[in-house]
């Protein structure tokens, strides 16, 4: 409904343009043909004008309604609500929160716009039958001029005299003389000649279809003006005296029926007819020329559309709704408040909390909207404003500002004219006032952020909140930015030249004493800090940004195939490398540009200086790439290669599927590609056979929780033996051993061969551990939607693990017979008596069936079941990928001292210590032994003692590293990594 109304109000303004631009350039000139023509053409261009994109760079005035709050509203109540549900009422989960109704407003639209056009359509469809019923009136009196190719049709009086087509319809009741009869048939027959009834009905059916726009009309009437004036001006060269004509025109009025469908020789364009008649004036070429550019810059302002408009959301990071659920419901224990939580369209605001109206408030966070009623206490209001805290990491926002530059990117800074500290202070002044004095009272008071343009010009636009401080502030804020009395900005340089920047002002409010008696329920939610992770950061991105991960990555020419060829054609082993015997791998990091070009090659980790220079120079020297794209644009993208140089074969091996995978550099000895590759006996269905009866998962690894895909490299020998097994990347958790040993163990594979003879290839295997798919499990072993729910509805998380904040996964193992019931269990990995008991209490008491194949046999599976409090950075969050995983979710009053003692140390910055000793508030054990990584840089703790605490801005432990994480940081980083980001980089 909204894109409709915007094209109608597009091509409605497009139409009106170019009849504007008739009406001052060519209504008075005296060049018919080309005005007819004009007006011919005109209609289709604006109405297609609105229908055609022409992508650009450059932000430009727009006239559509897309950013109108109309046209947003519009879209949100044409897009169906993906409404989570209700939470503190009757369970019911809904499509739709609007009442039922037999028809919306657009179907009225519809259906008003149908009767209209049922209408006229009808009324023409009359107009015509008209015409048919005088034709066969006066058929048998016709008489067809031969000479001029028309017939000549009688009325009787019942309507005036007109043409349509080739058909002149002729009143013989008008009293005529000879000379006028012939002027008048003269023009007639130029109406016929230059066949402006196709003009007519041209438009008629135009005025049918676009009835709703005025514009059509009125330039229909323009063209019925015209084409009498054509008709007049063929007449009067014909016409020795021509005083006489514009009085025949006088003389002559309306009789009869009219039938809009033809052309008459007289309308009331009567006086128009006569002034263009005694208009001597010449042409004016210079109106006609602005025609075209005025049609260009219609074009222009109409159709160009700039590729990216400010402040546009880019991508969101939203968790998925069942997730959401969990977390609502979990809530409902502590909150007797009803929530419903629904995502919105192409949100202004990163977020934005509403004002207490009554017993209501609402949230948007991301592109999540909560809306929150039935709170009826200042407690609950505090546990709502806590727990939207905590919702904040559910939906994170990436906008892209174009060709705006980040404040970090310009040379020279914009700053306030007044000073960026009375800039502050005044902020921090007008936020105080704005906020009501319940929410001084209690101590609902954060930090505040806003982010916003400063023009080429210091002008500050288009503010938007980045963290919101809720009780109806932000709008004030909003609304104080954009007044005209904000001072003016010095403007930020880029390259010597003065350009708009992008900024943001955060404020962080002081705490009044109340805060203190309400820490209990400020903090009753697990806090959301934020850590300096991209991935779960609300972020901006311009053209010049650098992606790391794109929906379609950079290509080499000839693709995966074409570079292993560059590759193993320019890569060369360095001969001082060799001597040494040295060998590894280079990690190289670089740049694939917008433009396909590659720069900024570094090396991230390396072995040796001249292997490392090996590997910069062979990527630096390669051919130009596809350049990778997100949403459709092409972008900057970040590429990582490693490169394995060792001393044992000859040929550059081929990468894995990966967009990059790993080449690996032999000095000699096998294969990496031949023209018939070994295969294994049985081929791939026997191999897979071999290893789901020998490949066992590791114990350790099963307590551990670990899960992965473990890659080997391997020799084929001339004779099919399997030799030279090694890990190309492993998982650990004695997973790598199993998977050599089984391959090991292997039976002879069918070698392959080179030019007609068996020759050693090095071959690659992936092998699959997964808790849920070990190789003793059948796929088809799964848990029945009976099971499921049993579990779910039954488990709790017990109040005293709740209370001592155990959380982690529980795996359990399940004996299941042939028809699939549970006969035995077993914890194979736990995490507290507490928690240990509940999962068997559940498990063990009547516990439905599962799915198993019916072939008789028992089964053996693995089922996960993680505990956790909500917290974002809790080691128990869900883990991708492990299957049958239940997540149980609680919230009480764990973990309250912590969450409040990190904010309290980073969010507020009251540490007081000048030493490094409260990182030991980090576990250190065998589990979680990580490294430290200070603003970007791998550190020790020698370095991190020398730190002063009060300059640290940020810090986030991440537990489970990501692929990215142990590419740039190695091996050390499988147990762990602190962040720590200071204040002043």
């Amino acid at each position: 409904m909204a894109v409709l109304l915007d094209y109608i109000w597009q091509s409605t303004f497009c139409l009106f343009f170019f009849f504007g631009i008739y009406w001052v350039f060519l209504r008075n000139e005296k060049v018919f043909v080309f005005t007819r023509v004009y007006l011919l053409i005109t209609p289709i261009l604006g109405l297609l004008f609105p229908l055609v994109t022409i992508p650009v760079s450059f932000y430009k005035p727009d006239i559509s309604l897309e950013q109108s709050q109309l046209f947003r509203a519009l879209s949100l109540e044409q897009v169906s609500e993906d409404v989570a549900g209700f939470y503190g009422l009757p369970e019911v989960t809904v499509q739709s929160t609007k009442l039922p109704m037999l028809l919306e407003f657009k179907d009225y639209f519809i259906i008003f716009y149908l009767m209209i056009f049922s209408f006229l359509a009808i009324k023409l469809f009359w107009q015509f039958i008209q015409l048919r019923l005088l034709k066969e009136k006066g058929w048998y009196q016709t008489i067809f001029k031969l000479k001029e190719k028309y017939f000549l049709i009688p009325t009787f009086g019942l309507a005036p005299i007109f043409s349509y087509f080739n058909e002149l319809y002729w009143d013989e009741t008008q009293d005529l003389s000879h000379e006028e009869k012939d002027q008048i048939i003269k023009h007639e027959i130029e109406h016929i000649r230059q066949g402006h009834s196709w003009d007519i009905l041209y438009y008629q059916i135009m005025s049918v279809v676009f009835w709703f726009n005025p514009a059509i009309h009125l330039m229909r009437s323009a063209l019925v003006d015209v084409h009498e004036y054509l008709a007049d001006e063929n007449v009067l060269k014909q016409t020795a005296n021509k005083e006489n004509y514009p009085k025949l025109i006088v003389k002559i009025a309306f009789k009869g029926m009219d039938l809009p469908i033809g052309n008459y020789f007289i309308r009331s364009t009567t006086l128009k007819r006569i002034l263009m008649m005694k208009n001597s004036k010449k042409p004016n070429r210079f109106k006609m020329v602005m025609i075209l550019p005025l049609t260009l810059m219609l074009l222009a302002l109409v159709s160009m559309k700039t590729k990216v408009g400010l402040n546009e959301l880019f991508s969101t990071n939203t968790q998925k709704i069942e997730f959401i659920k969990e977390q609502l419901t979990a809530s409902q224990d502590s909150l007797e408040v009803a929530i419903k939580v629904k995502k919105i369209k192409n949100p202004t605001h990163y977020e934005l909390i509403g004002a207490l109206e009554g017993d209501k408030l609402t949230a948007q966070l991301g592109e999540l909207m909560y809306e929150f009623s039935d709170i009826s206490s200042d407690e609950e209001y505090i546990k709502v404003r806590s727990l939207i805290n905590s919702l904040r990491g559910n939906s994170r926002i990436t906008k892209n500002y174009g060709p705006v530059k980040t404040y970090d990117q310009v040379s020279v800074k914009p700053a306030p004219s007044k000073g960026e500290e009375n800039w502050y202070e005044d902020l921090s002044k007008a936020i105080s006032g704005f906020l009501p004095e319940k929410e001084k009272e209690l101590g609902l008071v954060s930090s505040f952020e806003v982010e916003y343009i400063i023009t080429s010009e210091g002008k500050l636009i288009n503010p938007i909140i980045r963290k919101s401080i809720g009780g109806g502030v932000d709008k004030k804020v909003i609304d104080m930015l954009t007044s005209e009395d904000m001072p003016t900005w010095s403007a930020g340089e880029y390259k010597g030249e003065k350009v708009d920047v992008v900024h943001s002002t955060q404020i962080k409010m002081s705490i009044p004493p109340k805060l203190a008696e309400n820490k209990e329920d400020l903090y009753f939610f697990p806090q959301v800090i934020e850590i300096p992770n991209q991935m779960v950061r609300n972020r901006i991105i311009n053209d010049d940004t650098v992606f790391d991960v794109v929906e379609t990555a950079p290509n080499p020419q000839g693709g995966m195939e074409g570079w292993n060829e560059y590759l193993k054609s320019n890569l060369k082993y360095p001969e001082v490398a060799k001597a040494n015997g040295e060998e590894g791998t280079v990690y190289v990091v670089f740049e694939v540009n917008k433009d396909g070009s590659i720069s900024e090659v570094d090396v991230l980790r390396g072995v040796s200086p001249t292997i490392d220079a090996e590997a910069v120079r062979v990527v630096k020297a390669s051919p130009a790439w596809e350049p990778g794209k997100q949403r459709g644009k092409e972008v900057n993208v970040r590429m990582r290669l490693p490169i394995r140089f060792k001393n044992e074969g000859k040929n550059a091996t081929t990468p894995s599927k990966d967009q990059v995978g790993e080449v690996v550099v032999f000095k000699d000895g096998a294969y990496d590609k031949v023209d018939t590759p070994p295969s294994p006996q049985g081929q791939m269905e026997g191999w897979n056979q071999y290893l789901s009866e020998n490949l066992k998962y590791p114990n350790y690894a099963k307590e551990q929780g670990v899960e992965g895909t473990v890659y080997l490299v391997f020799v084929v020998g001339k004779d099919g033996s399997i030799g030279e097994v090694e890990v190309l990347r492993g998982i650990g958790a004695g997973c790598d051993e199993e998977a050599i040993r089984v391959v090991k163990n292997a039976p002879k594979w069918n070698p392959g061969m080179q030019d007609g003879k068996l020759v050693d290839v090095r071959m690659r295997l992936p092998i699959r551990f997964n808790l849920g798919k070990s190789s003793a499990v059948s796929k088809e072993v799964a848990p029945t939607n009976a099971f499921n729910t049993h579990v779910t509805k039954n488990i709790k998380f017990p109040t005293e693990a709740r209370k001592n904040g155990n959380t982690g996964t529980v795996l359990v193992q399940l004996e299941l017979d042939s028809k699939g019931k549970i006969s035995k269990t077993e914890i194979v990995k736990g995490v507290s008596k507490e928690i240990d008991e509940e999962v068997n209490r559940v498990v063990n008491t009547s516990s439905p069936s599962w799915n198993v194949p019916s072939n008789g046999n028992s089964f053996k599976t693995i089922l996960p079941i993680t505990f956790r409090l909500g917290d974002v950075n809790s080691e128990s969050r869900s883990r991708a990928g492990m299957k049958n995983e239940i997540v149980v979710v609680g919230y009480g009053n764990t973990g309250k001292a912590n969450a409040q003692k990190v904010i309290n140390d980073f969010e507020y910055d009251k540490m007081r210590s000048t030493t490094f000793a409260k990182l030991s508030t980090v576990p250190t054990n065998k589990k979680f032994n990580p490294i430290y990584v200070l603003d970007g840089k791998i550190r020790d703790m020698e370095y991190l003692n020398k730190l002063e605490v009060s300059s640290i801005k940020k810090m986030n432990i991440v537990k489970s590293p990501s692929y990215d994480e142990l590419i740039k940081f190695g091996e050390d980083s499988k147990k762990g990594i602190v962040y720590i980001e200071t204040k002043e980089k």
